[in-house]
């Protein structure tokens, strides 16, 4: 397997690639631009996208879905059913997803959204907006803050060490590098514990 990232001027975001050695059928993480440089890099390893995974559903992850439809017959993967106008499969806390040699498990923070969807791969995680390197993503307020970052404590950080975590905006980042210095761990523990949204106890496995 091959992994490949494309980072957008346009959007501050990452889209990423994994495909087969020698070509064939790939998923893409969050088409947020589908512009020439992507599209160079998808053709040049002869690859065809099948599978398109979204880690959230605004404007900066999926802008480029429409350009990326009128070019590959990709299944989507959502929290949500449709995605502008395309249908997509809806998935759930705890799926697992087999995407020809590919097995991709699915967990769910409704603590940041409704639609935030994590994907892991093996060893690599795609988060989405879940966190940025030293930091929980953005929420509404602090109290949403504190939510997301008690979820994180308990869910997130529970991974293993080793595991490479690839966000929607900024640089990869490391499991052990997160437990050591992302603000959301000082967060969690300094304040009073607060009732998180309903969360089957399935949505994380480290």
């Amino acid at each position: 397997m091959k992994f490949y990232f494309h980072y957008s001027a346009e959007n501050f975001t990452n889209t990423y690639i994994l495909g087969p050695d020698n070509g064939g059928d790939a998923i893409l993480i969050d088409p947020g631009v589908l512009d020439v440089p992507l599209l160079d890099l998808i053709e040049q390893n002869n690859y065809y996208i099948r599978w398109v995974l979204i880690t959230r559903c605004q404007s900066h992850h999926i802008r480029g879905l429409q350009t990326l439809k009128r070019i590959y017959d990709a299944q989507i993967y959502s929290r949500q059913a449709v995605v502008q106008e395309f249908s997509c499969q809806v998935v759930k806390p705890g799926t697992r997803l087999q995407l020809n040699d590919m097995s991709v498990d699915v967990f769910c923070f409704s603590e940041l959204s409704h639609d935030a969807a994590v994907y892991k791969v093996g060893s690599w995680l795609f988060c989405g907006d879940l966190i940025s390197a030293g930091r929980p993503g953005t929420t509404s307020s602090p109290y949403a803050k504190v939510i997301l970052s008690q979820a994180l404590e308990k869910r997130f950080f529970q991974g293993h060490e080793d595991t490479l975590i690839f966000p929607g905006e900024g640089p990869p980042t490391l499991m052990r590098s997160e437990k050591l210095f992302n603000t959301a761990r000082y967060l969690a523990k300094r304040t009073p514990h607060v009732p998180l949204f309903p969360e089957n106890p399935e949505e994380w496995e480290p």
